[in-house]
């Protein structure tokens, strides 16, 4: 077969076809590449055709052959900063591999970001751990060959929550508030407050360059404020998601010293993802972190007791958050790899 079988078109989500089978392929992705994590959530994808915020702008294609969905892209680019980039979703489906579907996604990605004006693309593809599950690394190995370079990598956790003793998690509590004298916990569930909202978004911007990450990966300062806050928190209740978060506040300074999130989406009963976290760098070494992490997961379990698993990702070099994970119960899934090309 050749790639001149394969009609890439952008998806309508009113063309229930299509978007039907979207969605199959998106799952027999992960059934195929990722067993045991849970599968692509069918309400969750179709709202996320139809929203997304708007610091971002979005495409969404598939790959046909003989009119059955064989692949999908997606495309996320920031507008308001990081305007080089075009971070990018490339899905093929497990039964149609090594016949030219991915390549011709490429290749068509590659023409759109020039198009786009976009030099840089950024994707991801798994790897597993020596003493992990075994995963399928065609992905790594398809990005390597098309000239993808890995530029950081991640370790992908998982915590158990049923499996961690309650009386633990309050002992690491009360001794983290025993060095933490002076901040005040301040929690919300979708929407943040207004008296700390700026201080949020200070945070937010924070996280694309303070914690660690590859000399090469080429992601720069972002741009938050309140107006951008309000709106992600638009886009994810209008896609039904739940947003759990936690802050810290310096109370003498009012300053918001850090912060972290869980999220839920719709269809999903089981797991939850670790957002952001950080701790502001001048209130370091006040046991923030786990004050934080704790706290803002007593709030979801409070809410959705049903919840079992909680999912979070940390650069490998990053011990002191991987510290506070693993007290908590998080153990190592699998590696994900940070893979980008620079078009000339």
């Amino acid at each position: 077969m050749s790639n001149s079988d394969i009609d890439i078109v952008p998806i309508d989500p009113l063309d229930r076809e299509l978007v039907d089978g979207w969605i199959r392929t998106q799952r027999a992705v992960v059934e195929h590449d990722l067993p045991g994590e849970p599968l692509p959530s069918p309400a969750f994808q179709r709202l996320r055709l139809l929203l997304w915020p708007d610091a971002l702008d979005v495409e969404r294609y598939v790959a046909r052959r003989d009119g059955t969905v064989v692949g999908a892209l997606q495309y996320s680019m920031p507008n308001q900063d990081n305007q080089h980039l075009l971070e990018l979703e490339l899905e093929v489906h497990p039964e149609h591999r090594r016949q030219g579907v991915g390549t011709a996604l490429l290749e068509f990605t590659e023409r759109r970001a020039a198009e786009l004006g976009r030099d840089t693309i950024l994707a991801f593809a798994v790897d597993s751990l020596e003493d992990g599950p075994r995963f399928d690394h065609s992905g790594q190995e398809f990005a390597k060959a098309r000239g993808y370079k890995t530029v950081d990598q991640e370790i992908h956790r998982r915590n158990d929550i049923t499996l961690v003793g309650d009386d633990e998690l309050a002992r690491l509590y009360a001794d983290a508030w025993a060095k933490a004298a002076g901040y005040e916990l301040v929690q919300w569930i979708d929407d943040c407050p207004e008296e700390i909202v700026d201080g949020y978004a200070a945070l937010c911007e924070r996280m694309y360059t303070d914690p660690p990450q590859g000399e090469e990966l080429d992601i720069r300062p972002a741009e938050y404020d309140a107006a951008r806050i309000r709106n992600t928190e638009w886009t994810r209740k209008e896609r039904a998601e739940t947003r759990f978060c936690s802050a810290v506040v310096h109370v003498e300074s009012g300053e918001v010293a850090g912060m972290t999130d869980l999220g839920l989406i719709p269809g999903e009963e089981l797991h939850a993802y670790q957002g952001d976290t950080i701790v502001e760098e001048k209130h370091r070494g006040h046991r923030l972190g786990i004050i934080l992490k704790i706290a803002n997961q007593r709030l979801m379990r409070r809410y959705r007791p049903e919840i079992r698993y909680v999912h979070t990702w940390n650069a490998e070099v990053n011990d002191h958050m991987i510290l506070i994970n693993e007290a908590m119960g998080y153990r190592p899934l699998c590696r994900d790899l940070d893979v980008q090309k620079k078009l000339a």
